[in-house]
């Protein structure tokens, strides 16, 4: 079904990774002062693009629900080539998923007094988020795109930042630069898109905070649904020709060697493979959310934040 297909990351030639330290959670205290302003009207912009058929029918079956992004806010964009609401609301703004329509969707909504929960589903790469016709971005031009220089802005309200994207976390850091209160993305390739749903049901209920409802959607259940497909689709191949196939009564998600052949020809670097580790665990290890900034933060403080816009 995805064969060839990296789960999370776009295919291209491998880049050295930064190594930068991750920082574990912390807890960064807002201190409102007199020059500080609370926005009141909630918004969502949400971000789906993948360009390859299979993964897209991979996240339908991961039953990816997009209403999380939609329903309950004052304003709701959602950038995707096509959507049919089958929830409470449709979206405010339904726009194409392209590089230029999200930054200056991101920064309309800021300029318009909404703090804003930003939700990204697209391919992704350390320090790159792709995008239609072979656009990038990275770190540096979502910091520049939205400067004080070009938007106004000192920073912008963004409550919050849920990276489905492979090596989301490389972009961790640039959102709590540019304002955002707290946010996550996975440590290398995501191969989990469907534990999204559970964590939005959980932040969503209002006093879950946002690491918990990470922790929630964690679940043995989202796991093994999404180590089956893997496993399913190493099996399916039968005469694999760059990975040695697995003996009769193991699998790729085991500890013998043909798991680790298959994941570095389909997956993942050689130096992100853990040795010593089944398939299924690193799976788990690479997939595992990096969260940061205020992450006891819950939707239903959202009064108590301010930024110095």
């Amino acid at each position: 079904m995805y064969q060839n297909q990296n789960f999370m990351k776009k295919k291209i030639e491998k880049k050295p990774e930064v190594k930068a330290i991750i920082p574990k959670e912390k807890i960064v205290k807002n201190v409102p002062s007199r020059d500080k302003k609370a926005p009141t009207k909630s918004a969502s912009i949400a971000l789906f693009y993948f360009d390859d058929s299979d993964f897209y029918t991979l996240v339908q079956n991961a039953q990816v629900n997009l209403q999380h992004c939609i329903d309950g806010y004052s304003k709701s964009v959602l950038l995707k080539e096509d959507f049919k609401s089958v929830g409470q609301t449709s979206p405010t703004v339904l726009k194409k998923p392209n590089k230029a329509v999200f930054l200056g969707q991101l920064i309309e909504l800021a300029q318009n007094g909404y703090y804003i929960d930003v939700y990204i589903f697209a391919h992704g790469n350390t320090d790159m988020i792709f995008f239609g016709n072979n656009l990038v971005l990275t770190p540096g031009e979502l910091a520049d795109a939205v400067s004080k220089e070009k938007t106004g802005l000192n920073e912008l309200p963004i409550r919050m930042v849920y990276q489905m994207n492979c090596y989301g976390r490389s972009f961790n850091q640039t959102w709590l630069s540019i304002g955002a209160k707290t946010t996550c993305g996975p440590r290398y390739v995501n191969f989990y898109p469907n534990q999204f749903n559970k964590f939005a049901s959980e932040w969503h209920s209002g006093n879950k905070s946002f690491t918990k409802s990470l922790q929630a959607s964690n679940t043995e259940s989202s796991r093994t649904v999404m180590q089956s497909l893997i496993a399913a689709s190493a099996a399916s191949e039968l005469f694999p020709k760059d990975w040695d196939k697995c003996s009769i009564g193991n699998t790729v998600l085991g500890d013998k060697a043909c798991a680790k052949s298959y994941f570095l020809a389909r997956w993942l670097a050689a130096d992100e493979w853990q040795n010593g580790e089944s398939g299924k665990d690193n799976m788990n290890y690479s997939s595992y959310m990096y969260r940061v900034g205020q992450t006891d933060l819950t939707k239903n403080n959202a009064g108590a934040l301010s930024w110095d816009l």
